[in-house]
């Protein structure tokens, strides 16, 4: 039996002059032409894909933020105003300092809110409504995406009124009329949605 010894070269590990050596015949090579497109080709159809389905998908984020919104503040603010005879007096500052909307539209300055109600695209209002048996919200500059799936998320009963853009898009008990929603929420970048609510 031959025993095999493998002797260290001075200056360098045997494994990495075994693995700098090329064998005899092998050619490396690079990419070629054709496999470069292939892979541009799928990174540009990646980021097309990106960019078609990411604005909805952020879209519906930034309206179900505002929707989660009025589900804890709308019931909170019917609570609040149960046992009076109206909602004459209800003001977006007192909606504000009572964190009814909580803190993510609540505009706050160190610790304390300072009576504004802020999303994103711009001011949140509240006031009383027809002579005080509703309470009335209006959002501003809402997007037409964001505006589509605020207004899909009004179809239930809690919601009374809701107009964009001065547009009757549901009225009374009635669903969203969502053809009427769609080509006004379309008809503007910087939507006005007005909505009333009851009492509980």
């Amino acid at each position: 039996m031959q025993n095999t010894q493998v002797k260290a070269v001075s200056g360098s590990s045997l494994f990495a002059r075994v693995m700098g050596r090329k064998r005899p015949g092998h050619k490396q090579r690079g990419y070629s032409l054709t496999e470069l497109s292939i892979v541009i080709l799928v990174i540009a159809l990646l980021a097309a894909l990106v960019a078609l389905i990411l604005p909805g998908v952020l879209a519906s984020v930034r309206a179900n933020k505002i929707n989660d919104a009025f589900n804890s503040a709308i019931p909170a603010i019917q609570t609040a105003y149960q046992n009076r005879t109206s909602y004459t007096g209800l003001t977006t500052a007192q909606v504000a300092q009572n964190r009814w909307m909580g803190s993510s539209i609540t505009e706050v300055t160190n610790g304390t809110p300072t009576g504004n109600l802020v999303t994103q695209w711009g001011q949140l209002t509240f006031a009383p409504a027809s002579g005080g048996t509703q309470a009335q919200g209006t959002l501003t500059a809402i997007p037409s995406l964001e505006c589509i799936k605020i207004i899909s998320a009004m179809s239930g009963d809690q919601y009374q009124n809701v107009s964009v853009g001065g547009t009757a898009v549901k009225t009374a008990t009635t669903p969203v009329d969502l053809t009427a929603a769609g080509t006004q929420c379309n008809a503007s970048n910087a939507n006005t949605i007005v909505f009333t609510f009851g009492r509980a």
